[in-house]
């Protein structure tokens, strides 16, 4: 355990950032949704161990949603134009109240003193203060400021604190592969230089590489040395001058929501592989993760060596990354509430990603009735589904670590009957659309919760006024679409990420989600 408490005194953060190698600083891109910003955290928090390094996360995230007339949230939050912000024009021909966002502190939106039990992480409040500047200097796009940061001397040590930045072009350039760390066997490989490599397996994978492409699939692999041996074929690559890597697997073929569900293998030849720890070279004070590294890649934004640092890397996104508590209890007794509209059946639970995906041109359906044809659709296939696990079949898990075993909460309710109330999460605004949805048997937080539920979230946090924020409601809503016996998302939001890797940690039947 490095501390257990939210709130840091300067020599709180001395001492802890004294028990590694220095602090982890990132650019984050303050203008990404709370579930972008959770995985870029995700893999801030693998970057900073595996240099041994305290996390600098931002206080603040920007909401972008109110529930009520855009000013009431003003009154309880920090109001911005977003586009003012952090630097961008992307909103600047929307309406002047759909440019708005608010500033929500990084504690309501993570545990951050459960996150702390594993990991030294501190704010950039907490750095800032350290350093004797004013909180109110925080950079309001979440970029590090790498002079003005470095500029006044720390009140404890009384020193400058030094710098160095990772430059986004050197992460992974063209014909490298990024991974945690190279073990000694596979750096005893790279340095045996008179080694002898198999050149007919490795003309045998290298014909099967895609053009500018360093990383075959391991199907492919399989196709190639013709084989399904997994130590043969293991054997076989290293002998070809290849390693075995591991990564999850794509959703339908897409890497948004970066779920990490569904482990896989892949291969590279050595030469390409170069390990994100040797960064841990530097002695700086600080060293900065320059730009965003997310885009395009895999979850935890690098490949790993070896199948227990990628659980390790699961175990970071499933079970230190985690709600408060207020939330999660507000969550349950919606579960529950869920039940018992639905007369103790079993309960589906969809999430319609609409919002800016309909200005975009991503949203699955072009117009609301088409959308919830298409979820109705999947909703009694979800039904099939749910039956013949309850009649035949065994239950399944998905791969991820930490399980005992199969939950099998969903066989022990009756099955959903086809005119059952449904649960939907939704960025959809316009009430009569929402009437709509209901109309076809939706269901949405607000009919489900009470005034009851509301004064007795106030009564157990500081922070009652959040559930006017449509970003911390949808926290709520995650853990309410985990616990439905079947649930359906879209591949192209990171929500549905976040669902399944809370389905995935419950013990669920990877066959009662479908994504597509």
């Amino acid at each position: 355990m490095f501390v257990n408490k939210e709130i840091l005194t300067s020599e709180d953060v001395h001492l802890l950032v004294k028990s590694t190698n220095g602090f982890f600083a990132r650019d984050w891109d303050l203008g990404l949704g709370w579930n972008n910003m959770r995985y870029i955290i995700e893999t801030a928090l693998l970057q900073a161990r595996l240099l041994n390094r305290t996390l600098i996360l931002p206080s603040f995230v920007y909401a972008r949603g109110c529930q009520y007339e855009y000013h009431v949230c003003g009154d309880y939050a920090p109001m911005v134009n977003k586009g003012d912000a952090v630097g961008s024009d992307e909103w600047r021909e929307l309406p002047i109240e759909q440019q708005m966002a608010w500033m929500i502190p990084i504690e309501i939106m993570l545990n951050i003193t459960h996150l702390r039990e594993t990991h030294p992480v501190i704010t950039t409040t907490d750095y800032l203060l350290l350093h004797g500047y004013d909180p109110s200097e925080e950079n309001t796009s979440g970029y590090w400021k790498r002079t003005e940061y470095h500029t006044r001397a720390n009140v404890i040590t009384g020193t400058v604190p030094s710098f160095y930045a990772i430059e986004n072009p050197w992460y992974d350039p063209e014909g490298t592969i990024r991974v945690d760390t190279i073990p000694e066997a596979m750096q005893a490989r790279a340095d045996n230089h008179s080694r002898v490599l198999d050149g007919s397996i490795d003309s045998k994978l290298r014909q099967r590489l895609p053009e500018g492409k360093s990383i075959l699939e391991w199907d492919t692999v399989q196709s190639a040395l013709n084989s399904t041996d997994e130590a043969e074929l293991e054997r076989g690559v290293v002998a070809g001058g290849w390693e075995v890597l591991y990564t999850y697997d794509s959703i339908v073929g897409l890497d948004y929501n970066k779920a990490v569900v569904s482990p896989i293998k892949q291969i590279a030849p050595l030469s390409t592989i170069h390990s994100f720890d040797q960064f841990g070279n530097q002695t700086q004070d600080v060293i900065l993760m320059a730009g965003g590294v997310h885009y395009g890649r895999k979850p935890g934004s690098m490949l790993f060596t070896t199948r227990e640092a990628q659980d390790e890397f699961a175990r970071i996104v499933m079970y230190d990354m985690k709600r408060i508590d207020p939330l999660l209890d507000l969550a349950e007794t919606l579960v529950e509430r869920m039940y018992e509209i639905t007369e103790g059946r079993q309960w589906m639970a969809v999430h319609m990603r609409r919002g800016d995906f309909v200005r975009y041109g991503w949203v699955m359906e072009s117009t609301p009735e088409a959308h919830m044809s298409r979820v109705i659709r999947h909703l009694d296939e979800g039904r099939e589904i749910l039956s013949s696990l309850n009649v035949s079949d065994s239950l399944r898990t998905y791969d991820v670590p930490g399980l005992s075993g199969p939950n099998d909460d969903t066989i022990k309710h009756p099955p959903s009957l086809a005119d059952d109330w449904f649960f939907v999460a939704t960025d959809e605004r316009d009430p009569k659309v929402l009437d709509y949805f209901r109309g076809e048997g939706a269901v949405f937080m607000d009919d489900i919760m009470t005034i009851a539920d509301r004064r007795a979230f106030g009564e157990v946090s500081d922070v009652s006024w959040a559930l006017m924020i449509s970003d911390v409601r949808a926290l709520v809503e995650q853990v309410i679409l985990s616990r439905a016996a079947f649930f359906y998302g879209h591949a192209m939001s990171s929500v549905p990420g976040g669902v399944l890797n809370l389905r995935a940690m419950r013990g669920a039947d990877p066959r009662t989600s479908v994504i597509d």
